[in-house]
């Protein structure tokens, strides 16, 4: 059973980070727009009242400012090296963001210059920002650099999200405002959890945009849109169809242990902490399957099915990630019931193994 943990507040903490002087700042993100927004506030915020000048970096446009116009890019500075370069012999302080510089950091030469930029912080206080969608630090700037996880928007925030939408689709209609029923309106905001903002907007403008209305028999779709979104990585299946108690002969016993928890998922006693997981053994045919699509049915929550034969690759460390991006997936739909069906046959170790499943066991585990 997967279950949410409330996420610092990003602005927050690059505004620390800057104030405390970081010389290399790393974020893993898609969502630039939000990123950059959140770097102009927070530099704002951590400059107390000196403002910092603030650059963009693209491989397509060269080196540009942001926070003033001072004309075009400079596409010159287009190539890694040159602006490497640049940056090092530039007296101008400020924050500069490379947007997808992960590629050119293989290259030991803009490895040395981004750390001689990093250790002249003191005689010009230039901050790096590395931002793209995956980042792989070398060993050599790990400790001169901090990393900044963005966590997926608030509850609030989604819920901006969904009211931008509905104001879209009635400046679309003439002013006719979309007809939203208040409690689907709250499972939707709830469900749209773990999302990055623009995949928020584009499921709730596939639940709004499709007849004007916003209804409980809209979320059955937005679900299954978000898992598709969420299981980029093919591990996880998402079960739609669960089941009912009463097809399953006998297990009265574990069908009282979740109804007493039932009221940790439904928001019924929102103190009550959730229950880890439950481990069925028993022989083939016995019902196991079958009583895990009935446990997310007796808490009216999603079931994923989690495949561990699809977690494992030849490529060393790639199936521990594996499994780790399908359970941040899950932690994403939470609450949920996630299914992990013949676990033992897919931890078994044999000649060859080198270690990889006591290693997936572990990260599972923990």
């Amino acid at each position: 059973m997967a279950v949410q943990t409330a996420a610092p507040d990003p602005r927050r903490e690059l505004e620390m980070l800057l104030a405390s002087r970081f010389a290399l700042i790393v974020i893993e993100s898609r969502e630039e727009a939000r990123v950059l927004q959140l770097i102009r506030e927070a530099g704002a915020r951590a400059s107390r009242g000196k403002p910092w000048s603030l650059f963009q970096w693209t491989v397509t446009e060269g080196l540009c400012r942001m926070d003033k116009h001072l004309g075009g890019p400079q596409r010159t500075l287009a190539d890694p090296g040159q602006l490497l370069r640049h940056l090092k012999a530039t007296p101008a302080a400020g924050i500069y963001v490379l947007l997808d510089f992960h590629p050119y950091l293989g290259d030991p030469l803009n490895v040395r210059m981004i750390k001689d930029i990093a250790q002249g912080y003191d005689k010009v206080p230039r901050t790096l920002v590395l931002l793209s969608h995956e980042l792989e630090i070398p060993q050599e700037l790990e400790h001169l650099s901090a990393r900044l996880s963005l966590g997926a928007p608030t509850r609030n925030e989604r819920l901006m999200v969904v009211n931008r939408v509905a104001q879209e689709w009635a400046d679309a209609n003439g002013g006719r405002s979309a007809q939203i029923d208040t409690k689907a309106l709250e499972h939707l905001v709830d469900n749209l959890a773990g999302l990055e903002t623009p995949d928020t907007e584009r499921l709730a403008r596939q639940a709004i945009f499709n007849d004007g209305a916003l209804t409980m028999s809209d979320l059955p779709a937005v679900l299954a849109a978000k898992y598709q979104l969420l299981n980029r990585g093919g591990a996880l299946s998402y079960e739609p169809d669960t089941a009912k108690f009463a097809d399953i002969g006998g297990l009265a016993r574990l069908r009282q242990w979740l109804l007493s928890r039932k009221p940790a998922f439904d928001g019924s006693a929102p103190k009550l902490d959730p229950p880890k997981g439950v481990m069925l053994l028993g022989v083939q045919g016995c019902g196991k399957s079958l009583a895990a699509r009935a446990a997310a049915g007796i808490l009216t929550v999603p079931l994923l099915r989690l495949d561990f034969g699809a977690l494992y690759s030849k490529w060393h460390g790639e199936s521990e990630k594996n499994l780790r991006d399908s359970l941040h997936a899950a932690e994403a739909l939470a609450p949920c019931v996630l299914w992990v069906d013949e676990m033992e046959k897919a931890l078994a170790s044999g000649e060859g193994d080198s270690g990889v499943s006591r290693r997936v066991l572990g990260t599972f585990l923990t």
